[in-house]
């Protein structure tokens, strides 16, 4: 609801032409529909969001419905081709497609630009006229332009069901607010635009991607990290590790691993004390190298100058799978969960979620290419 700020459909026009949002011949044809639909252009309304219908007139923007008058399958074609043409066709889609793996699990399957997005969803299996609106949300989101247009998808009405949504800049998403929109959600996430050349899903696949859109800073400290992966854990078996200790990267040996750390730190004031000395580091490499020798991922690292950022600035390990299924893993976090916790198979059981990531993502493609 808006606060009170009576204005007219004509204003809001007039609002859509000054902002940029519409030209004026489209601004025109919406205005022509309305009165051809009995609506006073110059009527005051309390609530500006009565008046977003005009957005539709015009030839813009999409609603998020409550409900589809046909099955959900069609529900998330329409809306996801509607939100992409926001764009002005810098954001083409193809290929939606909901899935079913052989568990009975669901995700939802587009391809933005090339690239192939998953969104895992829920619905009600008697009753499909209802989308995953999570699912939907994250699919819009992933459909701003990105790069350096600056536009997000804004809602306009304060109620969310069969809300209009518009994708604006954020001076044009200012000006609807002062206009008298609630304006109260907005979706954008990180999207990746271009693709690697190597062939998609292999390791050099993934490897390419996330130097294609790393920053310099994190391209600089992985290179780094991992040339110097070798020469370290030599440095760390050679200096601390017991004789007889199974270095040959298997899950036993992450159980005596877990044993070694518990009998060196007493409890997480010493593992912090000890954080980025040779033991700590040397065991972190170790733990993402067992888990590269046991499942598809890679090392990746991002950077971040914002210390308070608790998924940057650390090593970490990520499945070689879309997003959708991806799981990532920072062996630091794994490493103080030993100390913490003290109990055995701990590391195991957080690296676990990689090859379960990677088998969800290879159910759910059997199943797309079986549906074809």
């Amino acid at each position: 609801m808006s606060e009170g700020i009576r204005r007219t459909c004509r204003e809001f026009a007039e609002t859509l032409v000054r902002l940029g949002i519409a030209t004026q011949e489209q601004a025109d044809a919406g205005l022509a529909e309305a009165g051809r639909f009995g609506f006073d252009v110059d009527e005051k309304f309390e609530d500006a969001d009565q008046l977003t219908f005009l957005v539709g007139e015009c030839g813009l923007g999409f609603t998020m419905p409550e409900k589809m008058s046909g099955g959900v399958d069609e529900g998330y074609e329409s809306l996801l081709r509607d939100a992409a043409a926001c764009s002005g066709g810098s954001v083409v889609v193809d290929d939606i497609e909901l899935v079913e793996d052989e568990d009975g699990e669901e995700y939802l399957h587009v391809r933005r630009n090339g690239r192939s997005l998953w969104y895992h969803t829920e619905h009600d299996k008697d009753f499909r006229r209802y989308m995953d609106w999570m699912a939907a949300s994250d699919a819009i989101g992933d459909l701003v332009p990105g790069g350096d247009d600056p536009r997000n998808f804004h809602q306009l009405d304060g109620d969310p069901l069969d809300a209009w949504w518009l994708l604006l800049t954020p001076e044009q998403a200012a000006g609807l607010k002062e206009f008298g929109l609630p304006m109260p959600n907005s979706l954008g996430n990180v999207v990746r635009n271009g693709l690697p050349t190597a062939e998609p899903g292999t390791p050099a696949w993934y490897l390419e991607d996330d130097r294609l859109h790393a920053s310099e800073e994190s391209r600089r400290f992985l290179d780094a990290w991992l040339a110097s992966m070798d020469t370290a854990l030599d440095r760390w078996r050679t200096a601390h590790l017991p004789d007889g200790f199974p270095v040959d990267f298997s899950l036993e040996s992450l159980a005596a691993l877990e044993r070694l750390v518990w009998e060196r730190f007493e409890g997480p004031d010493a593992l912090k004390t000890a954080a980025g000395d040779e033991f700590a580091e040397g065991a972190i490499r170790y733990i993402g190298e067992t888990a590269l020798r046991l499942w598809p991922c890679r090392w990746t690292y991002q950077h971040s100058d914002d210390e308070a950022d608790l998924f940057a600035n650390d090593p970490a390990i990520l499945s070689h799978a879309p997003s959708g299924f991806a799981t990532e893993v920072f062996p630091s976090v794994a490493l103080r969960l030993v100390v913490e916790d003290r109990e055995p198979g701990t590391l195991a059981e957080r690296l676990e979620d990689i090859p379960d990531s990677v088998d969800d993502y290879r159910r759910a493609l059997r199943a797309r290419t079986a549906g074809r």
